[in-house]
């Protein structure tokens, strides 16, 4: 083991850094749905409230969307970018956006023209369809402009702005709900005034991002695209499919059980069962933050193949995650009254109530881990796995089990199917796991079911301060790595060099009130050559295109190596230094 042994603090600091962004991002979207249901409610009246719900899926349908090309392309885009190919990153990034466009447009058109039968699809009282009609119609017509948005909103952590996304979702939300009141109330525009407010949210949130881009806040690298770019969208929409179906599944979940509630309890169950639910929602706030979070970094540490720096990660994800869970499992069952004081549900039967909430809530000490590894093993390619993940928490284990468990416990088996549905989950999950990397031969290894390093090839994994008067020893200490698995000592001397070279430039470029003091190495030692990984988190410093003085530290980097790479991910600088080994 190295002196300077990787820490994992950059890689921390990265998804630290990334987490609240993400989290207050998913509260802003949050609020607004319960904020706007609120208003509408009182403005409107309970049927308005009604016909909103009628419309949800088509709500549903703009996230499927935007989730399966927004979420499945970001990880491909982070992906090639760890891999240093910005432009097939580039590419990938302005395929999917192109296809949310041309998706938006068509469903928002395609809905237009069938307007009437989509309303009477989705609504069945025919008092309300005079009032349902104007506001679906707008909804649609939204779509054109929501779904290219948030496809954009979930590239922002991939571009290494989190904190962008965030501000376009609070500023779209916080006017939604403000133009709510004002069309309503002030305007007399009835329920369309609702999906109007909706409208007009996200189109400022895309005037923000014109903002933005000729502010130069942010660069969008859109290129040209053709047929021999589909494969990337192809690859995004597998890397997505999972979130996607969840987001479908999850609607098939509600619809069941709303039904199953109502046929055991009446009323009754329907208003226990919508209380559990919104008490899903405000844990959905912890675990959306993280997983977004941790979606960019470790799809470019697996384009990187840096399998270390993603276990490092996952430790910190499944810390974070394991606290949030806790944390809201005890706010549940020791004040499970809060949620009732908050709609101010009032009833005889409180026990009941109260006991649903208590023990629905036992499910967030598990399925937080669930959608965890549905993410995780999208991002690791093991497709099928993470769809199977996705149907089984969606719907194919809720259904059947809700309906064994309501015949022996009645209404309280509905409560109990979704903690026991989570726990029997994360146990098979968890042996699969083990069972994968035993039989493996040695393949992969761990709960992660990561690759192991090929023994063959000699790797140093090292965190190494930006200190000049430290450089020596670090640089003494890889040389002597290297001379101890290559046996040419001049090769050695030259990957030593190059290494030098790169910390000092990394040193000397981070200016002033630089926030770097240290900085990840990966050395990979291959028969017909060396790979020298250098990561940092700070402002860009390319040293494949800076400008370089005679004996500089560049110039002597660029005649050590064979190729040097560099790509800026997420607030990372990423330089890829090749040296033909000469063994």
């Amino acid at each position: 083991m190295s002196a300077f042994d990787r820490n994992g603090r950059i890689i921390s600091r990265k998804f630290f850094q990334f987490l609240l962004p993400t989290v207050l991002s998913t509260v802003a979207i949050s609020l607004n749905e319960f904020v706007d249901s609120i208003i509408v409610s009182h403005l409107l009246g309970h049927h308005a409230m009604s016909m909103v719900g009628m419309a949800s899926p088509v709500m549903l349908l703009f996230a499927v969307i935007y989730m399966l090309l927004g979420t499945g392309g970001s990880v491909v885009y982070a992906e090639y970018a760890g891999r240093q190919r910005q432009d097939k990153s580039d590419s990938a990034f302005s395929v999917v956006f192109y296809a949310s466009v041309l998706t938006g447009a068509l469903i928002s058109v395609t809905g237009v023209i069938f307007i009437d039968r989509l309303s009477l699809l989705l609504c069945r009282e025919d008092s309300l369809i005079a009032e349902f009609t104007p506001y679906l119609t707008v909804l649609l017509i939204s779509g054109f402009v929501i779904i290219p948005l948030q496809v954009l909103i979930i590239f922002f952590p991939a571009f290494g702005k989190p904190h962008l996304g965030t501000i376009i979702n609070i500023t779209a939300n916080g006017i939604n709900i403000l133009m709510d009141y004002v069309y309503i109330r002030f305007f007399d525009t009835g329920l369309a005034g609702a999906s109007m407010a909706t409208l007009t949210g996200y189109i400022m949130g895309i005037l923000i991002v014109i903002v933005l881009i000729i502010s130069k806040r942010i660069s969008l690298n859109f290129v040209r695209t053709g047929i021999k770019d589909l494969y990337l969208l192809y690859e995004s929409l597998k890397k997505g499919v999972a979130v996607a179906l969840s987001q479908f599944g999850y609607c098939i979940k509600i619809h069941f059980c709303n039904h199953l509630s109502v046929s055991l309890l009446g009323l009754r169950g329907i208003m226990i069962f919508t209380l559990c639910m919104q008490c899903v929602s405000i844990v959905s706030i912890a675990i959306g933050g993280i997983v977004a979070a941790m979606v960019p970094i470790a799809s470019a540490l697996r384009g990187q193949r840096d399998f270390r720096g993603i276990r490092m990660l996952m430790n910190k994800v499944m810390t974070a995650m394991a606290l949030s869970s806790v944390l809201f499992f005890l706010l549940f069952e020791i004040w499970p009254g809060m949620v009732t004081a908050i709609y101010n549900v009032k009833s005889t039967h409180m026990y009941e109530v109260i006991a649903g909430i208590r023990i629905f809530s036992v499910m967030f000490l598990f399925r937080g881990f669930v959608i965890v590894f549905m993410y995780y093993f999208q991002i690791m390619s093991r497709n099928i796995y993470a769809v199977l993940i996705s149907m089984i928490d969606g719907f194919a284990g809720i259904i059947p089990l809700a309906l064994i468990l309501t015949r022996i416990y009645g209404i309280y088996g509905l409560w109990m199917t979704f903690p026991v549905l989570a726990f029997i989950m994360i146990i098979v999950i968890v042996t699969v796991n083990y069972l994968i990397s035993a039989r493996s031969k040695g393949k992969y290894s761990g709960i992660l079911v990561l690759p192991n390093e090929d023994p063959d090839v000699p790797v140093y994994d090292a965190t190494v301060p930006l200190d000049k008067e430290k450089i020596e020893n670090i640089v003494c200490s890889l040389q002597g790595f290297c001379n101890s698995h290559l046996r040419s000592e001049k090769t050695s001397v030259m990957i030593a060099v190059a290494f030098e070279e790169m910390l000092s430039y990394t040193a000397d470029t981070r200016g002033k009130n630089h926030s770097t003091d240290e900085c990840d190495v990966l050395l990979k030692i291959f028969p017909d050559e060396v790979l020298l990984d250098v990561r940092s988190v700070g402002k860009p410093h390319d040293p494949s295109t800076a400008p370089a003085e005679d004996y500089s530290n560049v110039d002597v980097l660029r005649k050590v190596a064979s190729s040097i790479e560099y790509n800026y991910v997420m607030g990372m600088n990423q330089t890829r230094i090749r040296l033909l080994s000469g063994v």
